[in-house]
């Protein structure tokens, strides 16, 4: 177990790590500012942070603070959740939307397919099963709505909107809103999902 995470910590980092580069790489001053910032705007980049921590922490500090918390299979089920919606939307939606080629594929690849691919799998496979309950969901959802928020109220200021479907000047505060019940749906379902595999895999344990 710790090996397997040892190596998906690697390359959820340098996913992170390369993207990050490629962002702000030639820039100075308050242009790299705005871009760092942009950078930690994608949910794509907050849920491979967690996953990146949540792969490292348990394994490299695992009598700390933050080891105990990152092990817990409660939060240990919400990031493979936010990993698995992050997989699924640029599936889904994002990825027919540009061509990414040389370095740039290498990092669009390792965070929308291979990192989301190791936790799940790690989910699966070194996750104890059997202690999670159907109410956990809700505060599970508290992440994706604080984002969406987040998102909808610097977007104006900064005039930047990381996904199209959160662009309030392009689409209107309406719809807006009935695009972030539609992701708080696929998360809820996705959610409903995993508690659903966790208890399967007890019983049959």
């Amino acid at each position: 177990m710790n090996a397997y995470r040892a190596i998906a910590a690697l390359v959820a980092w340098s996913g992170l790590i390369l993207q990050y580069w490629l962002m702000v790489r030639g820039q100075t001053g308050e242009a790299f500012a705005t871009r760092t910032v942009n950078f930690f705007s994608y949910f794509t980049i907050l849920s491979n942070l967690l996953a990146a921590v949540a792969l490292t922490a348990p394994t490299a500090f695992p009598r700390s603070p933050i080891g105990f918390y990152f092990a817990r299979p409660g939060v240990r089920t919400a990031v493979a959740l936010y990993m698995a919606v992050t997989a699924a939307t640029y599936i889904a939606i994002l990825q027919g939307l540009w061509d990414p080629q040389g370095l740039q594929l290498v990092a669009d690849t390792t965070l929308h397919y291979v990192t989301p691919a190791l936790v799940l799998l790690d989910w699966l496979a070194f996750t104890p099963k059997g202690t999670l309950r159907w109410v956990y969901v809700w505060p599970w959802l508290m992440v994706p709505l604080a984002y969406g928020a987040y998102s909808i109220v610097r977007g104006p200021y900064a005039g930047f909107y990381p996904y199209p479907f959160l662009d309030v000047s392009e689409h209107g505060l309406t719809q807006v809103g009935l695009n972030m019940a539609a992701m708080c749906a696929v998360f809820l379902v996705l959610g409903l999902g995993l508690v659903l595999i966790d208890r399967t895999m007890r019983r049959r344990a």
